[in-house]
């Protein structure tokens, strides 16, 4: 991690550039645990809460007082908050920034290679040929009847191929926010996403949920909020998001939620990251979630994919290399260097993209839990879950060593 994108609002993210774990934040936040609002106010006397809770936990804000640091700013009150409460019976108020999360899916249209802070793009999206009708990944058209399966991404464009699927309120996807021609980095993610269920589980009940802007960043709290705000029937939960953490520690807003949602006995399925390395990577590195790592499939041999995050705590590895699926129809610039360029060629999207990455691995892995249980008769996702990990063989070795292979294309 060096410099934010360019596209990033730096009022919104701030980079904590630790050289062995760096990470990112929303500047001028805190989270505070259930139950610590009042010992944290009495510390943080410039700070406010918000009135608003998320299963519990409390937003502390104030105008970032030193701009050329925010991220400084943040973890210095943390810091100083955990001192002054050191000696309360019950141990320290539960305490932590409000991590920014962005969707892993392979890079910008605009800015190639971007955004590499939170382990980086698979690679760019890229136009696809659309095909007469929308492409099924199984047999059989029934694989995910009576499934619900949130999605909650950058929201949803208008498809003739996905008009099934429903949308929260202010759920609509955007394209070029700035309009400067060049499409947003991650405008799409969450149809992209949409669509790959519907090949995999075609009749699944896919809903989406707006969390990420069209730049592919959100952030710990509003995740947690979305969790909060789920119909009761969702069974299955897909985050093709994440991001890195101080110390490495799980994202207090999410663990709170999950903790809160155990049990509606639904699965939470995240992406496990594109920066090709070990370290924890949330949410997907929660024991209580999912984590898809992709993999690449040639010629009957799998390997994992150059860029997915690999380790012990990755639970599954699906396909996340030069998937197609449903698009928006637009046009755009494309970058041909590291910044915009005027001589910067146009290119269109009719409505179908190819893409890289664990965003993508992610819903094939939701998808076939989805196909799991309608083919079983399962009655949770929880039972379809240990059905997967029990008769699924083992993912690429070494770099997955408690993972299995997830592959949508076997009958």
């Amino acid at each position: 991690m060096s410099e934010l994108p360019e596209r990033w609002d730096p009022r919104k993210v701030a980079l904590c550039s630790d050289k062995e774990k760096p990470f990112l934040l929303r500047p001028g936040q805190i989270l505070v645990g259930p139950g610590d609002a009042p010992d944290v106010a009495k510390v943080l006397t410039g700070w406010k809460p918000q009135e608003r809770r998320t299963f519990g936990v409390t937003t502390f804000t104030r105008t970032p007082q030193n701009p050329a640091d925010p991220a400084r700013e943040v973890l210095d009150a943390i810091a100083k908050v955990r001192k002054a409460t050191a000696g309360r019976p019950q141990g320290p108020v539960r305490v932590a920034p409000n991590h920014v999360l962005v969707g892993e899916a392979g890079g910008a249209i605009t800015l190639t290679g971007e955004p590499r802070l939170q382990g980086g793009p698979g690679s760019s999206v890229r136009v696809a040929a659309p095909p007469k009708t929308m492409p099924l990944r199984t047999t059989r058209r029934g694989d995910g009847k009576g499934v619900r399966i949130a999605v909650l991404d950058t929201g949803l464009f208008t498809h003739p191929w996905l008009a099934a699927v429903q949308k929260a309120t202010a759920s609509d996807d955007v394209w070029d926010v700035d309009h400067d021609e060049y499409a947003d980095a991650e405008s799409g993610h969450g149809t992209f996403i949409a669509g790959l269920i519907l090949q995999v589980a075609p009749a699944a009940e896919v809903y989406v949920v707006k969390v990420l802007d069209s730049n592919g960043v959100g952030d710990d709290s509003t995740v947690a909020q979305a969790m909060e705000q789920l119909p009761q029937d969702v069974d299955l939960v897909n985050l093709s998001l994440g991001g890195y953490t101080m110390d490495d520690a799980a994202p207090l807003a999410i663990s709170c939620a999950l903790n809160a949602m155990r049990k509606q006995r639904n699965v939470v399925v995240a992406a496990a990251g594109n920066a090709g390395k070990s370290r924890p990577f949330w949410p997907a590195a929660f024991k209580q979630v999912v984590a898809a790592g992709a993999v690449d499939e040639k010629d009957g041999h799998w390997s994992k994919a150059d860029f997915s995050n690999f380790g012990w705590w990755v639970d599954t590895a699906a396909r996340g290399v030069n998937l197609q699926s449903t698009f928006n129809k637009g046009k755009s610039k494309a970058a041909t260097g590291p910044k915009p360029d005027p001589a910067d060629p146009w290119i269109t999207f009719d409505g179908w993209a190819a893409w890289d990455g664990t965003s993508f691995s992610c819903p094939i892995t939701a998808a076939m839990l989805a196909r799991a249980m309608s083919r079983n008769g399962f009655a949770t996702a929880a039972e379809a879950l240990a059905h997967l990990l029990s008769t699924s063989p083992p993912a690429p070795q070494p770099d997955f060593p408690l993972a299995v292979l997830v592959d949508e294309l076997q009958p």
